[in-house]
């Protein structure tokens, strides 16, 4: 804060004498805590390493980047003189969430904390709902001028609701962990069941198959027989419920899309273009260069990743990804707050294989899930 400070003041052209004193006093306090420095940084390696590594691809290819020609799927609906590279896009999508994910790892270690937090998650899935219920009953969610019939809506996420399906996954920590937590006692399943009540209800498939990968990995821990009954039973359920209710699974709007695996055929050729550096990072650059007014976007985040910063960019990610993963299995045998984070990380990776909205507020939650999960950096016994 002092260095801040400091360094505000010269540049703002006032006190310059009292500018040099603060610098100078931070420098004594850096000097005299360099053993706490040490160890500070010892944590914030552990936490923000694999997201560091990311970055220094990032910045380490940014020289290479030309803008190419212009082809954006809807010029009037965009930005076309923004920068094809610029620190906002790192800042909103990396830098920030980021930060999320260290303060979420060093605030909320305390099992009292967490348990604190994840109460206010219960309080919010409540209003969620019904927030929901009330707009669904009173008739205020249109679509042209239809009524979305059997679908329930949260206005003011996003157009087709596509964030609300989002922040309805990145609840489903909280409610899982409450759950386990609060097992035996009356309503302690309240929070999740209202949770997935709404997920159904979104009509998000992807979300769908995301949370179900989510219970399928946590099933995995509770021994092969209930393994096994889980798999079954959800499989006999899911089937009875569309027989006896298929248009449950029905969207208005199914028949006038485009589907997925069609706008599979047009990735290769656009990753041939630029497979070693990319086009610059960010979504919006990815959108205004390459997409036209059909597809819109990749659709998916591991290819937009691709197209960003190229081949070794998504190599770089992936292994971040892997790296955290990693610390939540090695302690999942034994944490249920571990084993919660990993089928989490799995599942958020799983939804955004059908889109790509793993950026800005939604990038920001997910980390600070993450943050709130992962466990403590391991201490040598030497």
């Amino acid at each position: 804060m002092l260095a801040a400070y400091s360094i505000a003041l010269v540049f703002r052209g006032t006190a310059g004498l009292q500018s040099t004193l603060l610098l100078g006093a931070f420098l004594i306090l850096l000097l005299e805590q360099r053993d706490a420095l040490a160890a500070a940084w010892a944590e914030a390696r552990w936490v923000l390493g694999p997201l560091l590594l990311f970055s220094c691809w990032v910045f380490a290819i940014c020289p290479f980047w030309r803008e190419p020609p212009l082809r954006a799927w809807d010029p009037g609906g965009w930005d076309v003189s923004q920068p094809w590279f610029s620190l906002d896009q790192w800042r909103r999508d990396i830098a920030q969430p980021m930060l999320a994910l260290f303060c979420a790892w060093w605030t909320f270690r305390d099992e009292y904390a967490r348990r604190s937090l994840y109460l206010l998650h219960a309080a919010l899935i409540l209003l969620l709902a019904a927030k929901g219920v009330h707009q669904f009953g009173v008739g205020e969610l249109l679509v042209d001028g239809l009524h979305q019939r059997g679908t329930l809506q949260v206005r003011g996420f996003s157009r087709d609701n596509i964030f609300f399906s989002y922040v309805l996954l990145l609840l489903t920590p909280g409610a899982l962990w409450l759950t386990a937590h609060f097992r035996g006692r009356r309503f302690s399943w309240g929070p999740l069941f209202v949770l997935l009540v709404m997920a159904f209800l979104n009509k998000r498939r992807g979300t769908w198959i995301a949370i179900y990968v989510e219970f399928l990995m946590l099933a995995m821990w509770m021994g092969r027989r209930r393994f096994l009954a889980f798999v079954f039973g959800s499989m006999l359920f899911g089937v009875a419920a569309f027989a006896v209710r298929p248009q449950w699974f029905l969207r208005d709007y199914d028949t006038n899309r485009t589907g997925r695996i069609e706008m599979t055929r047009v990735y290769p050729a656009l990753l041939a273009e630029s497979p070693f550096v990319g086009v610059g990072f960010g979504k919006d650059t990815v959108v205004k260069n390459y997409w036209h007014r059909i597809y819109q976007h990749a659709h998916n985040a591991f290819v937009n990743v691709a197209l960003e910063i190229g081949w070794p960019g998504l190599a770089f990610w992936l292994a971040a990804l892997g790296a955290y993963a990693a610390r939540f299995r090695r302690v999942a045998q034994a944490d249920l707050s571990a084993r919660i984070g990993l089928a989490f990380l799995a599942a958020f990776c799983i939804r955004n294989l059908t889109d790509d909205v793993w950026i800005s507020s939604n990038a920001e939650l997910f980390w600070f899930q993450i943050g709130l999960l992962l466990p403590g950096r391991p201490v040598s016994r030497a």
